[in-house]
């Protein structure tokens, strides 16, 4: 899914914070 995101590190960024609110809303201790 690289389409609107030229940058790799702005991917790698989404998909770390996606993943943290993932975890978050999961398990918000």
């Amino acid at each position: 899914m690289k389409k609107t995101y030229e940058k790799p590190a702005l991917t790698k960024g989404a998909q770390l914070q996606a993943i943290a609110a993932a975890v978050y809303s999961h398990d918000p201790v």
